[in-house]
């Protein structure tokens, strides 16, 4: 969806921030398996993005009493919901660009206000309680996540549709981790 905020997306991503896979085969043939995504937009693409399943909206909730959802892009308009793996060597911060939230101190609970993104340090010191923590322990409250590998579902505004838990316990069976969700409008 774009907006004001960018292109916003829901994102889903292992707990243990530097879990990954060799192959990212068995992951995709989970998800198509349950019928959450179906067949590469193209299949001579190489960035893993997957068109939705038939079975998608049975792993999703839409809030609202009649969302508008594009499953399939026009001539026009490349927004519509599609289904990205992103899958890094090193866990990385995505987090929501605007507005900027800042993430809460797991010690203190008050905020982080002068954390500073730009920075390739992974520990932060909290002004409040003057307590070091690392970025994967900070509450970022649904707007960041941290890790190796997340799956991106595109076009939803924060808030508009949030996972069913039956999905993310289908991931960590099929992976054996726990995995939770945040947005992002990058």
């Amino acid at each position: 969806m774009n907006s004001t905020n960018g292109q916003c997306s829901l994102f889903l991503c292992p707990r243990q921030h530097d879990f990954s896979f060799d192959d990212d085969s068995v992951l995709i043939s989970v998800l198509q398996g349950a019928g959450f995504i179906s067949e590469k937009i193209n299949a001579q693409d190489t960035s893993n993005r997957y068109l939705t399943g038939d079975n998608f909206l049975n792993y999703v909730a839409y809030m609202g009493c009649a969302p508008a959802i594009k499953f399939e892009a026009s001539e026009d308009d490349s927004n519509f919901c599609f289904i990205q793996l992103h899958h890094y060597d090193s866990a990385k911060l995505i987090q929501n660009k605007k507005p900027f939230r800042a993430p809460h101190c797991p010690h203190c609970n008050k905020p982080v206000m002068d954390w500073n993104d730009d920075s390739t340090s992974t520990t932060i010191l909290c002004e409040s309680c003057n307590t070091a923590s690392s970025l994967e322990e900070l509450n970022w409250r649904k707007s960041a996540g941290y890790a190796r590998l997340f799956i991106e579902i595109t076009d939803i505004f924060p808030k508009e549709a949030i996972p069913h838990q039956v999905l993310l316990d289908k991931l960590a069976d099929a992976v054996d981790t726990e995995w939770h969700y945040f947005y992002a409008c990058l």
